[in-house]
């Protein structure tokens, strides 16, 4: 599956950047990124539909990713940045159920993404910019840990997803930092998934805030 998305999507991707730089007369940069993904923890109440009652967890993410980034100029300030990445992120979640209830629920999973960021942005010195913008998401394969074994359930979840991304990155010569916020639009809730294992039959889905920070170098 993974490979497959990979087909599909670079040449796409590609094709695109192409596009921009013979036709819009532009400056025109393109290079590699890779760095962290995180958050500090998010405490929250989430809606279990096979029981209809709210429950609070606290949520951890960690993860990274790797990929391409292109800079495509317009304007005097203004530019456009089409990026891909594959991210994996490791998802765990610290539940208050009452302990005959923990052993129905998946607290722990690792999600693999295709994601492509198309951001606009502006420079506002020599070396900053600000950026914000869409982040397509295709998952491609979630890995659930129950007694040291992994099950994909590739097929539960939409392959796509839209996100928000927004941030600054900071140049020194051909040295690129990133600090980005994610974000989900949809509302945070536990779905209801059947026979996954013998004894588990719900997994959690997140669309909580993902802080990435990234090192990237301009060829």
């Amino acid at each position: 599956m993974q490979k497959s998305y990979f087909k599909k999507i670079i040449p796409l991707f590609f094709l695109i950047v192409n596009f921009f730089s013979n036709n819009l007369n532009s400056q025109f940069e393109i290079g590699v990124k890779g760095g962290l993904s995180f958050n500090a923890g998010l405490n929250q109440d989430y809606f279990f539909e096979s029981e209809n009652m709210s429950y609070n967890l606290f949520e951890k993410n960690n993860g990274y990713h790797v990929g391409l980034y292109t800079k495509i100029k317009l304007l005097k300030s203004f530019f456009v940045q089409p990026e891909i990445y594959y991210s994996s992120i490791n998802r765990k979640y610290d539940l208050t159920f009452p302990a005959d209830h923990e052993k129905y629920i998946v607290d722990e999973y690792r999600q693999n993404r295709i994601i492509i960021p198309v951001l606009v942005g502006m420079d506002l010195f020599d070396r900053v910019s600000l950026f914000v913008g869409p982040n397509f998401n295709f998952n491609s394969k979630m890995f659930f840990e129950e007694n040291t074994e992994e099950i994909s359930i590739d097929d539960l979840y939409e392959k796509s997803k839209i996100y928000l991304q927004y941030g600054l990155s900071v140049k020194f010569k051909k040295l690129i930092i990133d600090f980005r916020i994610e974000r989900g639009f949809d509302e945070r809730e536990i779905k209801f998934v059947e026979n996954i294992t013998n004894d588990i039959d719900q997994i959690v889905k997140s669309d909580g805030l993902l802080t990435m920070m990234s090192i990237g170098y301009q060829f």
